[in-house]
């Protein structure tokens, strides 16, 4: 369904992240599983363009997104002007067959690349008040250390989660000079900690 979508609130992660909380015309609050997201439909040429959804459901009246400016690309211009107007967005919701309704029966892996995360973000927020029974490991992989502006949220979870371990990787420290943490590809990183994918529920999300 499209929805007339107020914007409730902006601030800044870091130098160019936005989180972004967009309210509802009547008060409403469309459903939608954790790990799904929403097309906003562009007012000049009608092109939808996909954000996935940080928030989980039931845990906030407005839907919560991540978004960051993509180099030389025209609707991440029409994007960035319209946040920064304020303006009201028409949006499609819910949309995506990749999210997850209860806890799987064994470890999770997730992979996320970039804003990525924000999908993996809404599976974590939704699995965590039925407590994790297995382990979930959250691998972010990053270009550089900057990157990685939910990293304090993330090592909180996991301080309150033992069974949550949040693992970021970045793939160009030459750039980071500072990082001390993983680095290389993301995939690549996962598969140096775990051998065996067999008893595995997988999910990946990003470019």
């Amino acid at each position: 369904m499209q929805y007339q979508c107020p914007i409730e609130s902006i601030s800044y992660f870091n130098g160019d992240t936005r989180k972004v909380v967009l309210a509802f015309p009547d008060g409403g609050h469309p459903e939608f599983k954790a790990g799904q997201y929403l097309e906003v439909i562009l007012p000049a040429d009608g092109k939808k363009c996909p954000f996935s959804i940080a928030s989980a459901p039931g845990f906030m009246t407005g839907i919560e997104l991540h978004v960051r400016p993509t180099p030389d690309s025209d609707d991440s211009a029409q994007i960035e002007k319209l946040l920064d107007e304020r303006a009201t967005l028409t949006v499609e919701m819910p949309k995506g067959d990749c999210f997850l309704e209860q806890a799987p029966d064994g470890p999770l892996l997730m992979l996320a690349a970039s804003t990525g995360v924000t999908q993996m973000k809404s599976i974590i927020k939704h699995l965590l008040p039925g407590g994790l029974a297995h382990p979930v490991y959250l691998y972010w992989g990053v270009l550089i250390e900057d990157d990685l502006y939910l990293s304090d949220f993330m090592n909180g979870l996991a301080a309150q989660h033992p069974n949550l371990h949040y693992i970021p990787v970045v793939s160009e420290p030459d750039r980071s000079p500072g990082w001390q943490g993983r680095t290389g590809l993301v995939g690549e990183v996962a598969l140096e900690d775990i051998s065996d994918l067999s008893d595995l529920t997988v999910y990946v999300g990003g470019s």
